[in-house]
């Protein structure tokens, strides 16, 4: 943004008048084109921004995942609830076998 000149008449005003307006113009088409590419790509984005899928990735940062993934409260739930699976998938295991098995004798 060019500085205004000394303004010495009313022509010189009038020029620096339609240099600020083109100026504005050109502003505003820059703003216009950023708001069209927002409104383009605004899910790309998103996405990019939650899982961290970007080939530039800084070593260190982690993305949506990896901080999920190293929660305590998370990692306790899902102990939580593979130990249940697993309990019930063990009775059931039991429970066939003993059908299978008491039906053949």
């Amino acid at each position: 943004m060019k500085k205004a000149k000394n303004i010495h008449s009313i022509d010189s005003l009038e020029r620096e008048i339609y240099r600020l307006q083109v100026e504005a113009k050109s502003i505003e088409e820059k703003l216009d084109g950023s708001i069209d590419y927002l409104q383009r790509n605004y899910s790309a984005m998103f996405v990019n921004s939650i899982f961290a899928m970007r080939k530039d990735k800084e070593e260190g940062k982690s993305g949506f995942f990896d901080s999920f993934f190293k929660n305590e409260h998370f990692n306790a739930a899902v102990n939580k609830i593979t130990d249940r699976i697993a309990d019930r998938a063990g009775e059931g295991i039991d429970t066939l076998i003993d059908k299978i098995f008491h039906k053949r004798k």
